[in-house]
């Protein structure tokens, strides 16, 4: 990448400038715990002051996070981070991987319900490094660990016949903890297709459990989160490929487990040993009939260590595997037989050292990935910060890696689907430079994706579809700013994205070259609260089917404000009124689905 000796030049400047010490930054996307720059973060009290359980409401518009919601809450939701694919970004629960290997190995984030989410950490760039194939773009981290004491029960209710119920328990001793939460949300809905009348329905119930004990210098953990969902849309019928009034429905069910054991009764030595499950089961109904199902699971077992090897020195030492599960089931057409079951499983190894002078900061971790099904990854990161004026001067450089996913080794419908074992892993290498102090981020970041995966490549010569490496590269570069502050009894948080994301020269889809957001909460009296705040999202392309070959369609761009009060009624008792798309505005996130317009809800909180 051109742009590489002269950003890396850049970084170094700061090392000669005096300035004050470093403070450590707490990340997620370490597992050492510390970072060079700032992450994004959404704390509980932002989620809060919103009324934000829903994931696309809350995320929408954060630095380098484009969204992309196929109409009503419970439509697909995919999220790129700074222009990469959907399925180059790793979610995480509490240590739990959540991508779904029978989704392309992406995670939909249509049922992810937030109640209970103390912290919401978004890392920007590669994180194969520490993570391993998942997080070529970055890495969403999800921490329902309880930082106090709660109990707590809300009931809402608003427009489209919506509502929702939610209770909380945490305990927080100073030898363990327990949260429980539950949540159940139901909305009618509205018509997701540009035309007709036809509403549809979204339902969601998710209960989830955190609980950690200390027994003597061990620290045992577990974690255990189900999501029921179900969900009706309508048909995209030839020849237009979009949406159409018509029955038909989706069940998704998700459950995720962790146990941990943790020994802590070492400075200089702190291992762990964890498991995890992730399974996704989704059936699709058409007039009441089911027509296809999916399950795709992944059982992760990881030994880690940190190790204090001196002042300011730290290392840590990973060994991993992992067992990914595909099952797909359907009814055989002349098109081709759905019906499959497959199975790939990888061994990880990874080293990452950390150095946390006064007023430097340095890391370099790497990751090789052994696979039984395609070639073995090497991925690696390095990183550097200096303490500069009131802030910190960053910069970092690594590769990404994402292996070929099921359905690009195996299609749809195996039989008419030409597998390709020589497919390769997509890699990517990117830089990125910036500043940041306790208010301000600025970050600046070049990419590169080589060996980028066609999924769907007809071969005359053997009359089928099949999956290639592409030549050619895309590239990725953009600025991202962030702000965050306190003035006076109002919360302020603000950020703005420009990207620039094409392959050989042509603009990819559903990736805005421009968007932002602000949000204000805070007091207006001292029993009244309020919050407000705007999403704004740059026009953007998608394509078009009702053509062959496809073309590229322009999405407008548009604006939604959220406004929401609070009343304190009680010590115990509050009252909100909360309203999403103010303005009602019209917007597609995907060519030919309708957004779901303005909303309005009111509810109460009670803390006995």
């Amino acid at each position: 990448m051109r742009n590489i000796p002269l950003l890396l030049g850049l970084a170094a400047l700061p090392c000669f400038a005096a300035a004050a010490e470093l403070e450590t930054i707490v990340v997620k996307a370490s597992r050492l715990g510390a970072g060079d720059r700032p992450p994004t973060v959404l704390t509980e009290e932002d989620i809060d002051a919103r009324h934000a359980q829903h994931a696309a409401d809350a995320l929408r518009g954060l630095p380098g996070f484009a969204l992309s919601r196929a109409g009503n809450r419970g439509g697909t939701t995919q999220a790129r981070l700074r222009g990469a694919e959907a399925n180059h970004v790793l979610t995480v629960l509490d240590g739990i991987e959540m991508n779904n290997p029978a989704n392309g190995s992406e995670f939909d984030f249509a049922h992810l319900d937030l109640t209970g989410v103390t912290r919401v950490e978004i890392a920007n760039g590669p994180r194969s490094a520490v993570w391993g194939v998942d997080a070529l773009a970055g890495l969403v981290y999800l921490d329902t660990t309880p930082a106090k004491d709660t109990l707590r029960l809300d009931l809402g209710g608003g427009t489209q016949a919506t509502r929702d119920a939610s209770a909380r328990y945490a305990r927080v001793a100073e030898h363990g903890h327990l949260g429980i939460t539950a949540s159940r949300f139901e909305t009618g809905g509205t018509n997701i297709a540009l035309s007709g009348d036809e509403e549809d329905a979204y339902r969601n119930t998710t209960l989830h459990l955190n609980a950690a004990h200390d027994i003597g210098p061990m620290t045992l953990g577990a974690v255990w989160r189900a999501v029921d969902a179900a969900l009706e849309y309508d048909p995209t019928p030839w020849p237009a490929f979009r949406p159409a009034d018509g029955d038909r429905a989706a069940d998704s069910d998700r459950r995720y487990g962790k146990l941990e054991a943790a020994y802590a009764g070492s400075e200089r030595w702190q291992p762990s040993l964890t498991v995890t499950t992730a399974r996704a089961a989704d059936a699709q109904f058409a007039d009441g009939d089911r027509i296809a199902s999916t399950l795709g699971e992944r059982v992760t077992a990881t030994l880690s260590s940190n190790f204090a090897l001196a002042d300011a020195h730290f290392l840590n030492a990973t060994a991993e595997r992992e067992t990914h599960r595909f099952h797909q089931r359907g009814a055989a057409t002349p098109f081709g037989d759905p019906n499959q079951s497959q199975r790939v499983t990888a061994r990880g190894a990874a080293v990452e050292y950390q150095y946390r002078g006064t007023r430097t900061f340095g890391s370099l971790s790497a990751r090789f990935d052994r696979h039984d099904a395609f070639d073995d990854a090497l991925a690696w990161h390095a990183a550097l910060a200096r303490a500069l004026g009131p802030g910190r001067a960053f910069a970092s450089v690594g590769t990404g890696v994402k292996n070929p996913t099921f359905s690009e080794r195996y299609g749809y419908t195996p039989d008419t689907f030409f597998g390709n074992p020589d497919l390769e892993p997509e890699e990517s290498l990117e830089v990125e430079i910036g500043y940041a102090t306790r208010r301000f981020t600025v970050a600046a970041f070049r990419g590169e994706l080589e060996n980028e995966i066609a999924g769907f490549v007809f071969d005359f010569a053997r009359g089928g579809f099949t999956a290639r490496n592409l030549d050619r590269k895309s590239t990725r570069r953009g600025l991202e700013l962030g702000y965050r502050d306190t003035l006076g009894p109002v919360r302020i948080a603000a950020s703005y994205t420009w990207l620039h994301a094409d392959e050989e020269g042509r603009r990819e889809i559903r990736r805005p070259r421009h968007q932002g957001r602000v949000d204000l909460a805070g007091a207006i009296s001292s029993n009244v609260d309020f919050n407000l705040g705007a999403a704004v999202v740059g026009d953007q392309l998608d394509n078009d089917f009702a053509t062959f070959p496809a073309v590229r369609r322009t999405l407008d761009s548009y604006t939604l404000v959220h406004a929401g009060l609070a009343w304190r009624m009680s010590s115990r008792l509050r009252a909100w009124i909360q309203v999403e798309n103010l303005f009602d505005t019209d917007y597609e996130d995907i060519l030919g689905y309708r957004s779901p317009g303005a909303r309005a809800m009111a509810g109460i909180q009670f803390e006995p």
